[in-house]
């Protein structure tokens, strides 16, 4: 009877065990978005959630728009998944934005919400291949209530300097880029399968480690778990 119940406890610390490791490291994923404005012409791309020019609702969301409608510009935007912690970049190139004068607004636009735990940091500011200017610490739209987007450029914010802005600059005639860092979402790198065919005899290790794209633990790892368990329910056989 003491060995079914030594069984039984180790059978269910290890789904305790697996359970847990599910909901820790089944990290979510979220998108960024470049976001800009010039001036005086008003060519822009509007936060991915804007209620007229956004990217549910307004099928030019993913080129240059010119006075509220699709413009004749060339440029690609190129976005990002964020799956975790790191370094991540949104862009516009191959984009001559030089003959207007300034940008009214320059930002990313992401679908991370501001409770969810989440630090942007480390924000640079690139034109055409030259870094202007870092933001140790991002500083988030007042203005959006819901979503995490961080500003470098806002003519009507003064804690941006306004119209002369934080940083000097030339508007660009092939690309503008955005980096940033994230940090609070957790590893999103997957295992190294490269030596799996030399350490096949190896014991198994218990090594827990996310998917890049789902942040589900691998299956791996659940039969390790139960691996250690139905191990240890051998040795209490023994025992006896």
């Amino acid at each position: 009877m003491k060995i079914k119940k030594i069984i039984a406890a180790v059978a269910a610390a290890a789904v305790a065990v697996s359970t847990m490791a599910i909901s820790v490291f089944a990290d979510d994923s979220y998108n960024a978005y470049l976001g800009v404005q010039t001036n005086p012409n008003w060519i822009f791309r509007n936060s991915w959630n804007d209620g007229s020019f956004g990217r549910d609702n307004y099928d030019n969301f993913n080129n240059l728009s010119k006075d509220g409608a699709p413009a004749d510009i060339a440029g690609t935007f190129t976005d990002v998944v964020i799956t975790g912690d790191g370094t991540y970049k949104v862009s516009l190139t191959g984009a001559d934005l030089s003959s207007e004068e300034i940008f009214s607004l320059l930002f990313i636009s992401t679908d991370i919400p501001l409770d969810a735990g989440v630090t942007i940091s480390n924000v640079k500011v690139i034109i055409d291949g030259q870094t202007k200017y870092t933001f140790d610490e991002a500083f988030l739209s007042p203005d959006e209530k819901t979503y995490m987007s961080p500003m470098a450029i806002n003519i009507w914010n003064e804690d941006l300097g306004k119209e002369d802005g934080l940083f000097g600059y030339t508007m660009p005639n092939d690309s503008v880029e955005m980096e940033f860092t994230v940090s609070g979402m957790g590893s999103g790198a997957a295992a190294d399968t490269t030596e799996a065919a030399d350490t096949a005899e190896a014991p198994a290790e218990t090594t827990t480690t996310t998917s890049p794209t789902t942040g589900n633990v691998p299956a791996a790892v659940m039969v390790s778990v139960m691996a250690v368990a139905g191990t240890a329910a051998v040795i209490s056989r023994k025992r006896k």
